[in-house]
């Protein structure tokens, strides 16, 4: 109610300081540490950064909490070098706040596993529209106990405006709120927390610059990357040398010269039609700048960039895992319609922003955990064992599958990737024009069928998974370095200290640095395995005829083929894997027509005796 008062308190004056692996030294200040305190924050320490990546590097543990303080600590190393810099631009404090508060936040709403969430949510989104009668009982009973149809879901989830929805939710823990009629204003005192006179920057001698409403709209705009459109509704990248420590054992890249010698200049916009300044008309502006000799450092930025992806985010087994991870999630959403309550009307529960008031739903499943911050609050890496624990208690026939996935998971036994193919500029087209459920059925459309001693064998849809990957350095086909601006000469950097309206124009580079490769874009198309032992061999050779069939499409296409044995080490990237091989597996097909093979076992490698039996079934006990 308008007026009512609540008790509150100031926010601690000591700066904090905290040590970090990449940045030794990283700073707290006061107004941090409340949002650092909050529960959105604190959830964050239980998400993975790399999601699957452990399985395929174990040191790649390191958690989303330990990116953000690091997205945090760059950002205000970046303003504060500015601000001494170049006085003239009247960067403030309470600026540098706003951007180490977003930094902190930007983050917090990643789902379990990262994007791995994100998958799964588009996976859900696909299947509950295709396949709607695999979710009726599920539907039916949400209906019958709460009264209410179960929430749809959206065609596309951004991690983005979650993160917004979270800072609310943190801002309301402290009991604090936007006043969208008073922008200019101290945030809403709307609970029990943080003086709302008294949370923003510290001036000493219980002095403060408290942070206004205009001040958190700011910090959520730098989250959502563009302006807020209504109240409900450049990225430091401290993950490039973070996930290269975990992946590595080192850091890849330099970021310290970026943020030593960034300066703000003029210079033309080279995203004019998703630039919410120029909006859509190519124009000049201030924007980030660097001087010319870090032209080869830039690009040996990006470098890490794509090396990353393929070594580890995209690393087969790191993807074989996610994909995994996603169709465990897509089970147990089908089954547990009512799996977390949401606590609507728990009084012991946080404060969620006013806006949230008219929300109705009791119980959730986890594609809809996002929906409502005191559910999300509670959705991070460890749903798997909330899930697990539901099977467990429940051992119903219906559950088969789902406990299945959990027992894989347990026994670290995940899907495994049978072949590759890399997109080449000649033919490739006839490849990758191809949507995945297109590939997936033309290969089961006219090689699904197999004799495997005797017995006929058909490929189901479920037995394997069509992924197509691209990789890049940043900007799809472009060069990323052609999208920053430098200044050419010295002259330019002394004058960075002119006014405003006198600032030095910086450019885009004509010529590429050396270190810069011939494409920027590399696409990949592969092929896993969802029974690993059983059908494995199979979808080897419908690939290979698949692959012939389209290589008769086209003259000379120069996609690369891969085929991967069955006992390829996928724990880490051998260097074999550079070079092209494209081997016959160890069996003996016989072709008998375009669409039958006769394949013969295939003696096992840890077999001295030739035996055709699995390993396990030939030992004997004396």
């Amino acid at each position: 109610a308008s007026g009512q008062k609540y008790l509150v308190w100031p926010m601690t004056q000591d700066v904090r300081d905290c040590n970090d692996t990449i940045h030794k030294d990283i700073s707290i200040p006061p107004a941090v540490q409340v949002i650092l305190d909050s529960p959105p924050v604190q959830r964050v320490v239980n998400l993975k950064q790399l999601g699957c990546a452990f399985n395929a590097y174990p040191c790649c543990t390191h958690t989303r909490k330990e990116h953000s303080l690091g997205v945090m600590e760059l950002a205000g190393r970046l303003a504060t070098n500015i601000q001494h810099k170049q006085r003239q631009l009247n960067v403030s404090d309470k600026d540098i706040l706003c951007l180490r508060i977003a930094g902190l936040c930007h983050d917090l709403g990643h789902g379990p596993f990262s994007h791995t969430f994100e998958t799964f949510l588009k996976a859900a989104y696909k299947n509950e529209k295709e396949n709607p009668e695999q979710y009726e009982e599920r539907n039916e009973k949400y209906k019958e106990q709460y009264g209410v149809e179960m929430p749809p879901l959206p065609e596309s989830y951004e991690h983005e405006k979650t993160s917004c929805m979270m800072i609310d939710f943190a801002l309301a823990s402290v009991g604090l709120e936007i006043d969208w009629d008073n922008l200019d204003e101290p945030l809403k005192q709307i609970g029990v927390g943080t003086d709302r006179e008294k949370f923003g920057v510290h001036l000493g001698h219980d002095k403060f610059q408290p942070l206004t409403s205009r001040d958190m709209i700011f910090i959520k705009e730098c989250v959502l990357g563009a302006p807020l459109d209504e109240p409900d509704a450049p990225t430091v990248s401290d993950y490039y040398d973070r996930d290269s420590l975990g992946a590595y054992g080192s850091c890849q890249g330099n970021l310290n010269i970026f943020l030593r010698d960034a300066a703000v200049a003029k210079g033309l916009c080279p995203n004019p039609h998703t630039c919410f300044m120029c909006k859509g008309t190519p124009g000049e502006h201030l924007m980030i700048s660097y001087p010319k000799k870090h032209v080869s450092s830039a690009m040996n930025f990006f470098a890490t960039r794509i090396k990353n992806h393929e070594n580890v985010y995209t690393h087969k087994k790191t993807k074989a895992a996610e994909l995994q991870m996603v169709d465990l999630l897509l089970e147990a959403d089908k089954h547990f319609g009512m799996l977390l309550p949401t606590q609507i009307n728990d009084p012991y529960g946080s404060p969620v922003p006013s806006r949230f008031d008219s929300f109705e739903f009791q119980r959730l499943p986890v594609s809809r955990a996002w929906m409502y911050p005191r559910l999300f609050l509670r959705v991070d890496d460890t749903i798997v064992s909330i899930i697990e624990s539901k099977a467990i208690e429940n051992p119903l026939p219906q559950y088969g599958r789902l406990r299945e996935f959990l027992n894989d998971r347990r026994n670290h036994k995940f899907y495994k990737c049978v072949a590759e193919v890399e997109i080449g500029t000649v033919g490739g087209g006839k490849f990758w024009e191809m949507s995945e459920d297109e590939m997936k059925e033309e290969l089961l459309d006219k090689h699904a069928q197999y004799v495997i001693q005797g017995k006929l064998v058909t490929l189901e849809p479920d037995d394997f998974i069509v992924e197509k990957r691209t990789l890049h350095y940043g900007r799809k086909d472009k060069n990323p370095v052609s999208q920053m601006r430098f200044l050419e000469s010295k002259s330019d950097q002394a004058n960075l200290s002119n006014p405003i309206e006198k600032l030095p124009k910086a450019v885009e580079v004509e010529n590429l640095p050396n270190n810069a490769p011939r494409s920027f874009l590399r696409q990949t198309i592969r092929f896993f395995c969802c029974k690993q032992y059983e059908k494995y061999e199979l979808i080897s050779h419908a690939f290979q005829q698949w692959k012939l069939h389209k290589m008769q499409q086209v003259e000379m296409p120069n996609c690369v083929f891969k085929i991967f044995p069955e006992n390829h080490d996928d724990e880490t990237e051998d260097d074999d894997d550079d070079q092209l091989f494209f081997s016959q597996p160890d069996s003996q097909p016989i072709t008998q027509d375009d669409s039958e093979l006769l394949l013969s076992p295939r003696k096992r490698k840890d077999s001295s005796d030739g035996s055709t039996k699995p390993a396990k079934k030939r030992l004997s006990y004396n």
